[in-house]
């Protein structure tokens, strides 16, 4: 029967042991297996082609049906710039005053994209 920290505590207290004050979580028991797989599916780094065929791939849900057939996301810089070539400058326009709103997409889409910026070129 597993224990919450406070009664662990009390026991501790009443058969003269040393409490346990930890800020650490107590957490079920779990096959060794199972906690690889947690730790490789939480910590994989993806390549940046694979996060820009991600980005592309959901292109018109992060910029919705309309600009996104005037504009295609082309790459990711290594400081995490998401570069996207429009096909005039009113549409360049119109993204840069959305430009919050698609980074809020994508982060919601594309969690681990890591993109933090968007630059939009002709």
């Amino acid at each position: 029967m597993k224990f919450s920290r406070k009664i662990q505590n009390l026991i501790a207290d009443f058969r003269s042991l040393p409490r346990d004050d930890s800020l650490s979580a107590l957490r079920d028991e779990c096959h060794i297996s199972q906690l690889f797989h947690k730790i490789f599916k939480k910590y994989t780094i993806k390549s940046s082609a694979e996060i820009g065929a991600e980005v592309l791939e959901n292109w018109p849900r992060i910029a919705g049906n309309a600009l996104s057939k005037l504009c295609t996301p082309h790459s990711i810089t290594a400081a995490g710039a998401l570069a996207v070539r429009v096909q005039n400058g009113v549409v360049r326009q119109e993204l840069f005053l959305q430009k919050e709103k698609i980074l809020q997409r994508i982060h919601e889409i594309c969690p681990q994209s890591g993109v933090g910026d968007i630059v939009f070129s002709l």
